[in-house]
């Protein structure tokens, strides 16, 4: 069960963050331009830091989410399928989501939004970060920040049987957006403009649709065998 929730958590890692730009582009071109030349560290590291700050943070959100769940997802009769169904559903959603058809974290977003706006000033203090110490702290806050995506992988982190499988199901996802924030770093406005293309972003969102449902299709093919 473990190992195809990680397999799911990465690939939605991977495909949804073109949604990143959007949300954390602003952040990380910031962390590319407005650094000290005279600072001993380069910008790749500040990015880096912010970004495991970032993870870090997913991280403690799987555990929290894990520690409300995990006794209870563990009471189903088929905890693997119930799973595996409840993910195929937000891949669903984050395809529709990320294509741009349907608004499908609106509300979830407008909720998050609430509590963000109390954790956001804690954040703003370390900008522009030009330290990693600095970074780590602004990606810690960041991290918090109301996005579909991030509630997609919390998602699928409800579903795991213990609090530590949801941890690592958030670390993985984190660790799966990482390539593209990094890309956006250092080619930020080539990357805006190809990740923003409704063109890509309707393909990809495609492919998750499709992902998604394959899933919920063979997980209720296979109870159906089971039974």
């Amino acid at each position: 069960m473990l190992t195809a929730s990680l397999l799911s958590a990465l690939l939605m890692g991977l495909i949804g963050s073109t949604h990143c730009v959007g949300m954390c582009g602003g952040i990380i071109s910031t962390l590319s331009t407005n650094f000290n030349q005279k600072s001993p560290q380069h910008p790749l590291v500040i990015q880096l830091f912010y970004n495991l700050g970032r993870i870090t943070t997913y991280g403690l959100l799987g555990l929290l989410v894990g520690i409300f769940s995990s006794s209870l997802i563990q009471l189903l009769p088929n905890p693997h399928t119930f799973s595996m169904k409840i993910s195929g559903l937000f891949f669903i959603l984050l395809g529709l989501y990320i294509s741009q058809l349907l608004n499908s974290f609106k509300y979830l977003e407008r909720a998050g939004q609430k509590i963000w706006q109390k954790i956001e000033p804690f954040g703003r203090k370390y900008l522009p970060a030009q330290t990693a110490w600095s970074a780590l702290k602004l990606g810690l806050v960041w991290g918090w920040l109301p996005c579909g995506l991030v509630y997609s992988a919390l998602a699928l982190a409800l579903t795991q049987l213990n609090p530590l499988d949801s941890a690592l199901t958030m670390l993985v996802f984190g660790l799966g957006t990482l390539p593209t924030l990094l890309l956006i770093g250092h080619f930020a406005q080539n990357m805006k403009s190809l990740l923003q293309n409704q063109k890509l972003r309707f393909s990809l969102g495609l492919i998750l649709v499709i992902y998604g449902g394959s899933q919920i299709i063979g997980y209720s093919v296979f109870g159906l065998h089971q039974h």
